[in-house]
């Protein structure tokens, strides 16, 4: 239908356009009468005119038709969507904004830690152990303590960094200080090394500064004999290592993948890893430490399942001693109970037997003294025999015993 129209229109606009060449051609060749009207100027005023209503009509028709095809509903609603689009675009970009300001904030105070003194660092590196130690689950003062001092030890003066608490009793020691100074500043000058060769070097310098600090005769970490001093303290036998903290995955790598390897206990060329531990050192990163308190943990929940398993039982037990006693004395009434009645049975039949004393009695009666008694009957006594056990006593069932 548009198509139809719009051929329409073209044919119109070539007439027009025709009877105004037509015009101008004659106007050109003919001469102009002084008399004559001026028809063709005339025309050409109203051909200009009457052209643009025709194209504003037409303009105003392939509009209507135009729109009336075109889904409005759906654009407008299009248009909503993508406005909204644009509102969460720019929400985002803000959050964008603000977690980069956060991680700059992070990364600038991760900067300033590891740049500090040795000190700063171990006290970063505490602060890291302990952060572990809390997403574990395990418990400041029951399950771990921080610096705890080994009073009752050969070393009195000895203190970890942390003693994480086993179920049995004993101990393990972590030193999360020891290490995290020294191996930082030598790590962050490796990676300045732009000569892989070197960088390398510098990294196997790294795994000499560990085993350095494991071995020192002096202030060595296997010299402080913390697995020994745990249990002199409390008095139970633990793991045979302490925890040596590394809050460094990339570290350790790298000291491991550059380590020359080394000679102890008699064996030749001895990974650093095997070494330290062989020597009462367990290296540790986060994923290593996670591991290992989850595990802690797991076996306090046991412990907590068995300690109260043991407590039932131990109530059942005592329950039962009491039930035993409770018996006990039942039954020692109720042999006094039964001696008793035999007693009374024996009195009864003295009482009133052949040669009792009711028969004396009768003969009394037959001497009138009844009459002077007020005439007062004789007493009739029944013997045990005649007596009936209550309802509910009969209706007890018999109470089974091991025995059967």
């Amino acid at each position: 239908m548009v198509e139809f129209e719009e051929l329409g229109l073209a044919v119109q606009f070539l007439i027009l356009g025709l009877l105004i060449w037509m015009a101008y051609n004659r106007n050109r060749n003919m001469p102009k009468l002084e008399s004559e009207p001026d028809y063709v100027s005339k025309f050409e005023s109203l051909a200009g005119d009457a052209l643009m209503d025709a194209i504003e009509k037409r303009k105003a028709t392939v509009e209507d038709v135009v729109l009336e095809d075109l889904p409005l509903g759906e654009i407008k609603q299009l248009n909503q969507q993508i406005m909204e689009k644009f509102g969460e675009l720019e929400a985002l970009t803000e959050q964008f904004a603000t977690d980069n300001q956060s991680t700059r904030e992070a990364t600038r105070n991760l900067r300033m830690a590891l740049s500090g003194n040795i000190k700063d660092r171990g006290n970063w590196g505490e602060a890291t152990f302990e952060s572990i130690l809390r997403m574990s689950g395990l418990v400041e003062g029951v399950t771990y303590h921080r610096e705890l001092v080994l009073t009752n030890s050969s070393k009195p003066s000895s203190r970890p960094d942390f003693t994480l608490m086993m179920a049995d009793g004993s101990a393990i020691a972590v030193d999360s200080k020891a290490l995290l100074g020294p191996i930082i500043s030598l790590y962050e000058s490796a990676m300045d090394i732009p000569k892989e060769s070197e960088r390398n070097a510098a990294f196997s310098s790294i795994a000499d500064n560990i085993w350095n600090a494991i071995m020192d005769k002096q202030r060595g970490i296997k010299q402080r004999e913390y697995p020994k001093m745990l249990e002199e303290h409390f008095g139970a036998q633990g793991p045979t290592f302490t925890l040596v903290f590394v809050p460094g995955d990339h570290i350790l790598s790298m000291a491991y993948k550059n380590d020359k390897l080394r000679d102890t206990y008699g064996r030749k060329k001895v990974p650093l890893q095997e070494a330290a531990y062989l020597n009462g050192v367990l290296l540790a990163t986060p994923t290593m430490v996670m591991a290992l308190l989850t595990m802690i943990r797991d076996e306090w929940a046991a412990y907590k399942i068995d300690e109260d398993t043991q407590k039932i039982q131990d109530l059942a037990v005592e329950l039962y001693e009491r039930h035993v006693k409770f018996g006990s004395r039942l039954v020692e009434i109720g042999n006094g109970l039964k001696a008793a009645t035999k007693s009374y049975d024996d009195a009864v039949k003295a009482y009133q037997g052949q040669q009792g004393i009711r028969k004396t009695g009768e003969k009394m009666i037959d001497g009138g003294i009844k009459a002077k008694a007020q005439n007062k009957e004789l007493p009739e006594l029944s013997t045990s025999e005649n007596w009936s056990k209550p309802a509910e006593v009969q209706s007890l069932e018999r109470i089974p015993t091991e025995d059967g």
